[in-house]
């Protein structure tokens, strides 16, 4: 996984070979936050710079698979990573950190569990799912802190400019 957020005005000097081996797709909806999340299948390495676009999959083939989704509703803080037969893979919760950091600040924490949480119990008392969390590959790690990263951004950290809820232009 490769983040780089350079501030304004900043220009990156190096590039960076990059192999995409994973894509987390945002779905749109108007009341809730929706994630779709693929792996590359196909053992032929897709290569790109930091610096070019990042390549598209050609439509005729078979490159990626969808192992994951995210549904969460339209004010959720947490978010639970589905399997395609609805079971939990991880779950990705932000922690509120007091009035006066959500507002001044951009500043968040965040718990990334990989596994099931161990609080998924039924009406009669019985475990929902299994209490071993399921093994996960590297690349499905890397996926879901991709997840993460993508949230955090789409929904807490892009509208405010990275200055919290108020912005005062005399500091920038």
């Amino acid at each position: 996984m490769y983040v780089q957020r350079p501030t304004p005005g900043q220009e990156v000097s190096e590039s960076v070979l990059l192999d995409t081996f994973g894509e987390v797709q945002q779905i749109w909806h108007p009341f809730r936050r929706r994630y779709d999340l693929f792996l590359r299948d196909s053992p032929k390495r897709i290569l790109s710079l930091s610096s070019d676009p990042q390549p598209e999959p050609e439509l005729n083939t078979n490159t990626f698979s969808q192992i994951a989704t995210v549904d969460a509703p339209f004010l959720a803080w947490d978010f639970s990573v589905l399997d395609a037969a609805a079971r939990e893979m991880t779950f990705i919760s932000r922690s509120f950190r007091g009035l006066g950091r959500e507002i001044f600040t951009d500043t968040g924490k965040y718990l990334l569990h990989f596994g099931p949480r161990r609080s998924e119990v039924d009406a009669t008392g019985n475990m929902l799912y299994s209490t071993q969390p399921p093994l996960l590959s590297l690349e499905q790690r890397a996926l879901f802190l991709a997840l993460a990263v993508n949230i955090d951004f789409d929904y807490f950290s892009r509208h405010s400019g990275g200055h919290g809820f108020f912005h005062f232009g005399v500091w920038d």
